[in-house]
């Protein structure tokens, strides 16, 4: 099993475990290494065929034979395990945002201004068919100006120990606002509570200026039922993404609110009144895809000098240094 390009899968608890199993379904072999001998039993059990488990970090990033890496580890943890790879020369994917803080990174693209071209992040969302398709609704022009974004994502856990909310679920949010319009976001303002530590908050809602429309980001860990939706408001229609709809994902309302022009209303018009518009809703047929599956294709695939705008190093950045401002 152990030949060249041997696959390095470091971690093996929940994230891991999906990894592997992307893996598995990719007809790869994988070498496995956790610090936790429990959890490499458990993926050991599962997988018997396609991994080999390994206790020995420093003998996996040595060998020479041993080319992609991939990290479901905590962003506390990711930095020294990173620059390892990085002196190696390893071809790298790491699951987002990936560091604890931008002082890291920044480091990294100091020491490393070469190497780090062969990092990959892993924003899942940015391979989500759906998520593609919210793309080419916004750019069409049919559809109206953008006015208003909202995003709700809350779960009962899982609960972090070393990153607060923000920097566990906003990052998806904002790779999809930065994958969607890919244009500057002015922070305006913030809330969040710390419930059960009292160095990390377990709420969040944050709001957001760009161009001429405004986006909100609420998250939570402490919810009772699984919400992931996105509401688009345009000038001409709203879009309803809720990805626990298994049948209708997507949903377009023809409706909208217009206020008349002053000068068209009546002398009789002591006051204008916001005008409704009701048409009819529709589901758009999308097909529906693995994200998590195409993205480590992707991966894969990618020769390490090229570089990729949603998924390198500096759109990983542009993320932490809006994460440096969220308490």
């Amino acid at each position: 099993m152990e030949s060249k390009n041997n696959i390095v899968l470091v971690g093996a608890g929940y994230w891991g475990t999906n990894i592997a199993k992307n893996l598995v379904k990719l007809g790869k072999k994988i070498l496995v290494y956790d610090t936790n001998n429990k959890k490499l039993k458990v993926i050991k059990k599962r997988f018997p065929n396609s991994i080999v488990v390994k206790d020995n970090f420093d003998s996996l990033i040595n060998d020479k034979e041993n080319k992609l890496f991939l990290f479901a580890t905590p962003p506390s943890k990711n930095f020294n395990l990173i620059k390892s790879a990085l002196v190696n020369k390893k071809k790298i994917f790491i699951e987002k945002p990936g560091f604890k803080n931008l002082k890291e990174i920044q480091k990294l693209k100091k020491k490393f201004p070469k190497e780090v071209k062969n990092i990959t992040f892993g924003y899942i969302y940015l391979f989500n068919n759906h998520i593609h398709f919210i793309k080419k609704f916004i750019k069409n022009k049919k559809n109206g100006k953008i006015l208003y974004i909202k995003f709700q994502r809350q779960n009962l856990g899982p609960i972090r120990s070393d990153v607060n909310v923000s920097y566990d679920l906003s990052t998806h949010d904002l790779s999809i606002l930065m994958y969607l319009f890919n244009k500057k976001m002015k922070l305006i303002n913030q809330n969040s509570y710390k419930i059960l530590n009292k160095k990390i908050s377990d709420i969040s809602n944050l709001s957001f200026k760009i161009d001429k429309f405004y986006a909100d980001i609420n998250n939570s860990w402490l919810n009772p039922d699984k919400i992931r939706r996105i509401i688009i408001i345009t000038s001409k229609k709203m879009l309803l993404f809720d990805e626990m709809n298994i049948n209708e994902k997507i949903k377009i309302y023809n409706k909208y609110a217009i206020y008349p022009k002053i000068e068209k209303l009546k002398n009789t018009f002591f006051s204008k009144q916001a005008k409704i518009y009701e048409g009819n809703n529709f589901s758009p047929k999308i097909k529906d895809n693995d994200p998590l599956y195409d993205e480590i294709k992707n991966f894969l695939k990618k020769k390490n000098d090229k570089k990729d705008k949603f998924t390198g190093i500096n759109f990983a950045e542009n993320i932490l240094k809006i994460l440096k401002n969220i308490n």
